[in-house]
């Protein structure tokens, strides 16, 4: 990225004719990337929780684009049948994805919290829902030119680690902080096996990720010590979401890039070094067949050539 000028919401290219999903696009980074979207040209489909609350969202950005042109399709992204449900109803609508925004999440949950499917909470909304979806739409995707799936993650990500005997903190003492970078890592080493999977299929999808360091959205600003560094020197909402986007729709983006603030925690778009190693490629490919026995969802995989054909 250019040194000598800052990456805004002007740089975002026309994106008329292409389709877009964005969980969580109801609210904060997710809806101001859903507008942003929507503003050039993208058909953008809001997937979130509560349907009075999307179709809200979307005469929010109706008010500011009139003609955009968006959908809302509800998702829940630790409800196994609404996972399946979303998918179906967007392949019954569109035969092609190039951008699926990883929005939605939860954070600094106090108490330690279980879905309704036995699962911890940080985990299954940040990591494990997003992995179903993906799972669900990756025909879809693979067969999109140039598709992008972009991982929002965090630089929590420096503190997790995949405990795969106390995924769910049954075991160990609950530490939301620690919780949370878990389900962030696990993220970004999901991103390095999905690109695995796309170059398998030779295929022009790609996956990358992001961070919007600290931003004022209601998720940051919620109780503790980061609630109140989020409300003095936070972001804007239209600033932090600036690195998911340029990773959505920027040129030059390459397969398992990072993009987040310049400088750490605040500034304009730019590329950061992954502090990953080999041994977390290891455990990437096993969490990867983990989530999958987990969530249930089974991904395409490539059909190996025969000998003699």
């Amino acid at each position: 990225m250019s040194k000598r000028k800052n990456w805004s919401l002007l740089n975002i290219p026309d994106l008329a004719g292409k389709n877009a999903v964005v969980t969580g696009g109801n609210i904060g980074l997710g809806f101001k990337t859903s507008l942003e979207l929507a503003r050039k040209g993208a058909w953008v489909t809001l997937a979130c929780r509560d349907e009075d609350k999307g179709k809200a969202a979307i005469e929010r950005i109706r008010d500011k684009v009139p003609e955009a042109r968006l959908d809302f399709i509800s998702l829940d992204l630790v409800n196994s049948q609404s996972i399946s449900h979303f998918s179906e109803q967007f392949g019954s609508k569109n035969k092609h994805l190039n951008i699926l925004v990883c929005n939605a999440g939860v954070g600094n949950l106090v108490n330690r919290t279980l879905t309704d499917e036995g699962l911890e909470m940080h985990m299954a909304t940040n990591y494990f829902g997003h992995f179903a979806l993906t799972g669900l739409l990756f025909p879809i995707i693979k067969s999109t030119d140039n598709a992008r799936v972009v991982i929002v993650s965090s630089l929590a990500y420096k503190r997790g680690e995949i405990n795969f005997s106390d995924l769910d903190w049954t075991k160990r003492k609950y530490n939301r902080m620690k919780c949370y970078g878990d389900s962030k890592l696990a993220g970004l080493l999901y991103m390095q096996e999905l690109n695995r999977l796309f170059k398998a299929f030779n295929s022009s999808a790609m996956a990358v990720a992001a961070h919007p360091g600290l931003t004022a959205t209601e998720r940051q600003q919620s109780s503790g010590m980061g609630g109140i560094l989020a409300r003095w020197l936070a972001s804007s909402v239209e600033k932090g979401c600036l690195p998911q986007l340029y990773a959505a729709t920027a040129p030059k983006v390459l397969a398992g890039e990072f993009y987040g603030p310049r400088y750490a925690l605040l500034g304009y778009p730019s590329k950061h070094k992954l502090k990953l190693n080999t041994k977390n490629s290891e455990i990437g490919k096993r969490l990867w067949e983990v989530s999958e026995k987990i969530t249930n969802v089974k991904y395409l995989e490539p059909i190996a050539p025969q000998l003699g054909i």
